[in-house]
């Protein structure tokens, strides 16, 4: 390796097939920036389209005498790990146990043959799975399925959320008054990292129970804290206990989302996955030099070559010195892609070199 004193002059390259950003991911409850509105939309549409395939077999679950909603979530978080071209693989399964494991191929390889066969990853899974595991440069949120955690409970804390008053809630707490009891779940320790939560997917009910008022064309609103909407989450009826499955934003600065009944509501909001934003990979670089070249004195010019980056890198840069500290005497004329063309003016002969940086993505080989 040559050791002279490098008077360098860089060029930076495309960074071609290294793809993603250096950046590290938000923090929790670091200010950043609200969630691209057509991401999160990507997001709902597609944990909807998971929903309405898990639910082809609810008849069957209740046949089968398996009750509650646990298997839902448990599939809907393995559809939501794979990519949507595959769903219709498991919507083709004869039973819900083949469902189960059809799920389960689709979040493991990215495809599923019908009846929980993995098939080998086609294109476009390929490429999903690889976006997810070292990040991705796209603003598509990444979900990661949790184990179910009651965050709200108005009925055991004795707090019914008022007609027309907004409510907020902490995502990633829960627990406390929210449910009547400290010793709640909470979903921030179920998140790898400590990366802000952009939204969870959850299950909200309302309930009557204890209160009046409920009438035809009832509904229920759920947005970030801080925010508004136009739209509603759920409608609702006199005398109903009525649920709904669906992605609730939240304000990223503090992971907290807000609620409003027109009517007064027990609300119980169950939660059973997280969308965060999608975390750049940091490039691992290094650094190789060329053969050193030797530069006639008095106006000696030549091509220096840089090094060669090692398999699975990519040349990102290449840096021009020399051992001469008078650099206007010994210069760079122009940077290629993997050399330099260097002069040298002063009176003595100098030894110059071309440097190529060279990143890679981790545990990309």
């Amino acid at each position: 390796m040559y050791t002279g004193t490098k008077i360098r002059f860089a060029v930076s390259l495309l960074a071609l097939s290294v793809g993603t950003a250096v950046t590290a991911g938000p923090r929790m409850g670091a200010a950043t920036p609200g969630v691209d509105a057509s991401a999160l939309a990507r997001a709902e549409a597609k944990f909807a389209h998971a929903l309405q395939v898990v639910d082809q077999f609810k008849a069957q679950a209740a046949a089968e005498g398996i009750t509650g909603d646990a298997w839902r979530f448990e599939m809907a978080g393995y559809l939501m790990k794979g990519a949507e071209a595959d769903f219709a693989s498991v919507s083709l399964a004869h039973s819900l146990a083949d469902a189960m494991s059809a799920s389960i191929a689709v979040a493991r390889t990215g495809s599923a043959a019908p009846g929980g066969s993995g098939n080998a990853p086609s294109s476009g899974s390929a490429a999903s799975a690889v976006a997810d595991g070292l990040g991705s440069a796209t603003t598509d949120l990444v979900y990661i399925p949790i184990v179910p955690c009651r965050i709200v409970d108005t009925r055991a804390g004795g707090a019914a959320v008022p007609a027309g008053t907004v409510k907020t809630y902490a995502a990633t707490t829960g627990g406390g008054a929210n449910v009547g009891h400290a010793s709640s779940c909470t979903v921030s320790g179920q998140i790898p990292g400590t990366y802000d939560v952009a939204a969870i997917a959850a299950n909200v009910t309302v309930d009557e129970s204890g209160l009046t008022g409920f009438v035809a064309g009832s509904y229920l609103q759920i947005y970030p804290q801080g925010g508004s909407t136009t739209t509603s989450f759920m409608n609702f009826g006199p005398n109903q206990i009525i649920a709904n499955a669906g992605v609730i934003s939240v304000n990223q600065t503090n992971s907290q989302f807000s609620v409003v009944s027109s009517a007064a509501s027990q609300v119980i909001v169950d939660t059973y996955g997280v969308f965060i934003a999608p975390q750049p990979t940091a490039l691992q670089c290094m650094t190789v030099d060329g053969t050193a070249v030797s530069l006639s004195a008095s106006g000696g010019v030549s091509y220096v070559t840089a090094g060669t980056c090692p398999s699975g890198y990519t040349q990102t840069a290449t840096y021009c010195s020399s051992d001469f500290l008078l650099s206007s005497n010994v210069y760079t004329l122009n940077v290629l892609a993997g050399s330099c063309l260097m002069k040298n003016l002063d009176s003595s002969a100098h030894n110059a070199i071309a440097t190529a940086q060279c990143c890679r993505v981790p545990g990309r080989n």
